[in-house]
């Protein structure tokens, strides 16, 4: 399996080795339970691929007896080298409880995955490690009929180096045609805690450390806490929601570093969230790392109707290929909603391409509403700091306490577009040294537009302190 330029990137303050799932960021997450598991448990004591004791006969009783619902690992099996994929197709809710044990699919034929599951019950997996498979090291089919909601937990889960995704969960008909929202009727909860996705992603185009796709009706909810995701060929982790429904995640305590390498044509982002058709996107970030990412720290799309509320608290997302945080709705798709963002201490700086550190953008119908407290977006390529309303919708925006130094253009931009008015605030903030102007004001329509600054430190900006456009700009010193 290829070795990747951002491990060497990393150099020796790269994390430990993929196989010990101890090696996280932060103290293990409280352990997450699946409803229905007070069935019978079948305890694994072999480290053989099939045969008595082992984790595959394990499996092929499960399918065949609805009382198993917790399979255990007993300490110091493994590791377990496979020959072919274990399946699981038993409808029941299902605990794996691994007990510290690998599971290899370096012995895997082509594009095989380690462990599938297509019953369609409740599924966690804890305490395990999947590596080496050139599929994907764990892959969850949700079948067409699925109703209701689905649970999923990921707990203290290592999956690394297998050329597939390290881990997916697909309720999409077609998860390559994005244009295709078929899925199932049921919707999504998945819960991530104390896990690590390593080096996947590397076998094919479009894989990713960890992937969730949710199609047809049905809402993805997302709670990802104290994980690491690093280096993977795709996206670190890809939240993809597809037909009526929303995606709601929380996002905390968690890095992303060094994904998106594999094609040079198409390069990935750390954490990439993409919401289609009706429905909204919320999240929210809590400690977050996104640095070093071969496109975007993380990006957030929205498309078609549906609100974007994002908030973010002591985030940092530098030295990525593009954006370091990229808020976009109404990406792709108009379809009407408000842009809601809250980020306080969030850090872009270094990004080296894109149009800032960090871009807020509100791009169909609909308001832009932003309040940054403490954000910093210097030595980016671009801007630093980019709000931009377009389409009919205001502009309405705080930035307090920002330092946006060193930028290839404007160190803070307020821009409307089209239909609507800008109303802008910028309170005790230093932009100097930047290409273009210190803030950059534009009202690009008829309507009126004004922003107040107070306490502004602009020095040495090639394009002023301040320019504006259609813009009345009230300075108080």
């Amino acid at each position: 399996m290829k070795r990747l330029t951002a491990l060497a990137l990393a150099g020796a303050a790269a994390l430990a080795a993929c196989s010990d799932n101890s090696s996280t960021l932060f103290d293990p997450a409280p352990t997450l339970s699946v409803s229905g598991t007070a069935g019978a448990v079948t305890h694994v004591t072999s480290a053989a691929d099939a045969g008595s004791g082992s984790f595959r006969a394990a499996v092929e009783a499960a399918n065949t007896d609805p009382g198993i619902s917790r399979i255990a690992f007993e300490k110091g099996v493994g590791p377990v080298s496979l020959a072919t994929p274990i399946v699981f197709t038993g409808s029941q809710a299902m605990v794996i409880d691994g007990n510290d044990v690998v599971l290899d699919g370096g012995s895997l034929g082509a594009a095989e995955s380690i462990f599938l599951t297509t019953g369609g019950g409740d599924l966690e997996v804890r305490n395990l490690t999947v590596r080496n498979a050139p599929g994907s090291g764990i892959e969850v089919q949700v079948p067409a009929g699925s109703t209701g909601t689905l649970q999923y937990g990921l707990v203290n889960l290592t999956a690394c180096d297998n050329g597939g995704h390290g881990a997916v969960i697909n309720d999409q008909a077609d998860p390559v045609d994005v244009a295709n929202e078929a899925g199932s009727a049921a919707g999504l909860v998945v819960r991530v805690s104390g896990s690590r996705f390593e080096g996947n992603g590397f076998g094919a185009g479009d894989r990713d450390g960890l992937r969730i796709n949710e199609g047809g009706a049905g809402s993805l909810h997302a709670v990802i806490t104290q994980t690491v995701v690093l280096a993977n060929g795709g996206d670190g982790i890809e939240l993809d929601e597809r037909g009526v429904g929303d995606v709601v995640f929380d996002v905390q305590h968690t890095q992303f570093s060094f994904n998106g390498e594999l094609d040079p044509a198409d390069l990935e982002d750390g954490l990439d969230v993409d919401e289609s058709q009706d429905g909204s996107a919320i999240g929210r970030f809590v400690q977050v790392s996104a640095n070093d990412n071969f496109e975007e720290g993380l990006d957030l799309n929205e498309n078609h109707a549906g609100d974007m509320r994002i908030e973010m608290s002591q985030v940092e997302t530098s030295r990525n290929g593009e954006e370091g945080v990229d808020l976009e709705e109404d990406d792709d798709f108009a379809g009407g909603g408000d842009l809601i963002a809250s980020l306080r201490n969030v850090t872009a700086n270094g990004n080296t391409n894109g149009d800032a550190g960090i871009k807020i953008r509100e791009r169909g119908d609909g308001n832009l509403n932003a309040e940054l407290v403490n954000p910093a977006g210097s030595s980016n390529a671009r801007a630093g700091i980019s709000l931009r309303e377009d389409a009919a919708g205001n502009l309405d925006a705080t930035v307090v306490g920002a330092l946006t130094a060193g930028n290839g253009s404007h160190g803070v931009i307020y821009d409307e577009n089209s239909d609507g008015e800008l109303t802008g605030a910028l309170r005790a903030s230093n932009s100097s040294d930047n290409a273009g102007a210190g803030v950059r004001a534009e009202q690009a329509t008829t309507g009126a537009g004004l922003l107040r600054i107070e306490k502004l430190t602009a020095v040495g900006n090639i394009g002023g302190a301040i320019s504006s456009s259609g813009v009345t700009v009230d300075q108080a010193p």
